[in-house]
């Protein structure tokens, strides 16, 4: 058959040539008028106070998501107890900001899953959505009697391993009280909350998709990695609130910074920029940005050597510099992106220099699917394209709008090779950024043109509409 594949395809390899431009309330009971008696008695009225006391509501109890807090993630009741949040049993209720939802006393009796969700729920650790979707889960047991009932790694971890979270803190000699309750809010007070938080968050970044896919004895293990990975870091007077610990490819720990907008653009902070539009790309190439003080930052355009000074403001996920407002939709240290309100651009920021190749490995794609995105116009307004790449040890079936084919594949020289039949060019990417979620690509035959292959579909084409909205 004949197959085109837009930006994979012969076609759209070829050089470009453009022009163009740049809490409760409570209620308080009145005293009684002792100068006004009552009228049976002659007595003050002691038994009926002015104002009526509520009657509080038993029927319900409060949930709380906690890695960070994770907001609007979805909330089931494992009625059957087969560790999977089935259709039916999805509440319509979701967290809120601080993690939260209330859920009636009878639900409470069930194993209860949270699930994140990549693109929709959010960290509060971070800034954007998620790139990920992972689950947490309660027992029943440990839940009943509970004020507030915390969904946690580690009650994910003492579910899964079938024990009870007093003998998992003994496990992991870490303390019962701050393992079991809300950490983040601990760490004011409780020097121990912090690194508790820090093991949460890192734990997090392990997780597979679901509940059943978790490999208890593997977590547990690897939590005690991290935990004496964050006791050097607390000898070496590191602060942990910034810190994640991560895997790469090779299994090999490494120290993430985790990152707000704000702490983004914080003073003496660098990063690096470039636009996934490839007219853009190829007019403006990968600029270096540094904020030299307190809502300043000097701008440097590598293909132009060119230098300027501008004024910026966060507002909260919203970066805004010169009449321009950026929506941060996902941040972490290597990738985060940007979508400008007016411009239909995707933008990716990183704080490594992008000009700079990444290492890979075969098994950065080995035996995983990802989903590539690529501009496929050849003027200033994207034509975003999609299409899902699923790798084995060799081969890569490679699948856009109804079509596919099978290719062989290697790493060459750091590169991503890809060899296409014979008429058409073969894909040759090296990897210019990468996090867990996302690879940020450059064509190795043609200068300034960028792609991205994301790990999970939901948050691929969720980018893919941001970046065609922010173009209408």
């Amino acid at each position: 058959m004949q197959f085109k594949l837009s930006i994979v395809a012969a076609s759209l390899l070829a050089t470009l040539t453009l022009t163009g431009c740049n809490d409760d309330s409570s209620s308080t009971s009145t005293t009684p008028d002792v100068e006004n008696p009552s009228p049976e008695t002659g007595t003050p009225d002691t038994d009926k106070p002015d104002t009526e006391q509520p009657t509080p509501d038993t029927s319900t109890i409060t949930i709380q998501a906690i890695d960070g807090y994770l907001a609007n993630a979805d909330i089931c009741i494992d009625r059957n107890d087969n560790n999977v949040c089935d259709t039916n049993e999805q509440l319509d209720v979701k967290t809120d900001k601080n993690g939260k939802a209330e859920i009636s006393k009878e639900d409470s009796k069930f194993n209860i899953i949270v699930s994140a969700k990549a693109s929709v729920t959010s960290d509060s650790d971070k800034s954007g959505k998620l790139g990920s979707d992972f689950q947490y889960i309660v027992s029943a047991s440990d839940n009943i009697e509970n004020n507030t009932i915390s969904v946690t790694p580690f009650t994910t971890m003492a579910h899964t391993k079938d024990t009870t979270l007093e003998a998992l803190a003994d496990e992991l000699n870490l303390p019962l009280n701050t393992i079991a309750g809300d950490y983040v809010a601990q760490k004011e007070s409780d020097d121990n909350a912090q690194k508790v938080h820090a093991i949460a968050r890192s734990i997090t970044t392990t997780l597979p998709t679901t509940i059943a896919a978790i490999d208890a004895d593997k977590l547990v293990k690897t939590t005690t990695d991290i935990s004496k990975i964050l006791d050097e870091k607390i000898n070496n007077k590191e602060d942990l609130n910034t810190i994640n610990i991560e895997f790469d490819e090779k299994g090999q720990a490494v120290s993430k910074t985790i990152y707000t907008t704000a702490s983004y653009f914080a003073v003496n902070e660098e990063m690096w920029a470039l636009n996934l539009n490839k007219a853009y790309a190829t007019l403006e190439g990968i600029d270096y940005v540094k904020v030299i003080s307190a809502n300043t930052l000097e701008m440097t355009r590598y293909n132009t050597g060119k230098t300027s000074t501008g004024e910026f403001t966060i507002d909260g996920d919203v970066f805004l510099s010169d009449g321009e407002a950026d929506t941060f939709i996902y941040m972490t240290q290597d990738v985060s992106l940007a979508v400008p309100q007016n411009d239909g651009d995707l933008i990716v920021w990183s704080k490594k220099d992008l000009r700079n190749k990444e290492a890979v490995y075969a098994e950065t794609f080995a035996n995983k699917t990802f989903f590539f995105i690529a501009d496929d116009s050849t003027t200033y307004t994207p034509d975003p394209m999609f299409a899902t790449m699923r790798f084995t040890t060799d081969k890569v079936t490679i699948e856009e709008n109804g079509e596919s084919m099978e290719l062989s594949w290697a790493i060459q020289n750091d590169n991503l090779f890809i060899d296409f039949p014979d008429g058409d060019k073969d894909m040759n990417f090296k990897i210019v950024a990468k996090d867990r979620n996302l690879l940020i690509t450059e064509d190795s035959t043609v200068k300034n043109m960028f792609g991205m292959f994301a790990s999970n579909e939901a948050f691929a084409r969720d980018l893919l509409t941001k970046w065609k909205a922010s173009s209408k």
